[in-house]
């Protein structure tokens, strides 16, 4: 497998992973039947947003059938919902071609959200204009380089840590303590990392790069 198809490969398990953690709001260590189940929906090409309605078909179905109860252990009891959804999915396109976004449209569509937030970024995003001018560059050949945008990428995430506020960081840092008590100093990091990126960007309207996401 190619360096971009691994990074491409690590998103989908990472998101998958974050969506449970952020349904479940608990310590959540994914077991290996849990990585086996993410496999197999790789393997079986079901959307990475047909996975993550899924799972939230599964834990609102959970809650109203055991409100107060226990909370949901293993990814593996969202299967059901992930099948179900997926099938629907699948059966929207019978009669009709299953419209596919090429590289193409999904450049231009990361070109276009780059393009805003260059032009509209708030002033307290303004160290990553650099990176987000290369990008725009990248994404305005004729064929843009997707190892290029999962780098640029990864380098926007790494700003955001270092740049990030203790205001910020300091507010994230006291829900991971609270909601993953139990977890190693390590683990909590990784956490803390990970949820800091993903209410910065949300906050700052930060565009993702790689083509993954579009």
């Amino acid at each position: 497998m190619s360096t971009s198809g691994q990074t491409r490969r690590g998103r989908y398990f990472q998101e998958i992973s974050q969506s449970f953690l952020d349904l479940r709001g608990a310590p959540f260590v994914l077991s290996s039947k849990d990585i086996m189940t993410i496999s197999t929906w790789e393997e079986t090409g079901i959307p990475l947003r047909i996975v993550q309605e899924g799972i939230r078909r599964a834990f609102e179905k959970y809650r109203q059938r055991h409100a107060g109860s226990r909370k949901i252990f293993s990814l593996s009891f969202c299967q059901a919902e992930v099948d179900r959804a997926f099938a629907e999915f699948r059966d929207r396109g019978i009669g009709r071609e299953q419209p596919r976004i090429s590289s193409t449209q999904k450049a231009a569509k990361a070109r276009a959200e780059v393009q805003r937030f260059l032009e509209t970024a708030p002033p307290v995003a303004g160290y990553l204009m650099d990176v987000f001018g290369r990008a725009l560059a990248a994404l305005s050949r004729r064929s843009p380089q997707e190892q290029e945008l999962e780098k640029l990428e990864e380098n926007v995430d790494i700003l955001i840590l270092q740049q990030a506020s203790a205001e910020d960081r300091d507010a994230a840092l006291r829900q991971v303590q609270a909601e993953f008590a139990g977890r190693s100093k390590q683990e909590q990091e990784r956490i803390l990392g990970l949820q800091l990126v993903r209410r910065l960007r949300e906050k700052n309207r930060i565009p993702h790069l790689s083509l993954f996401y579009y």
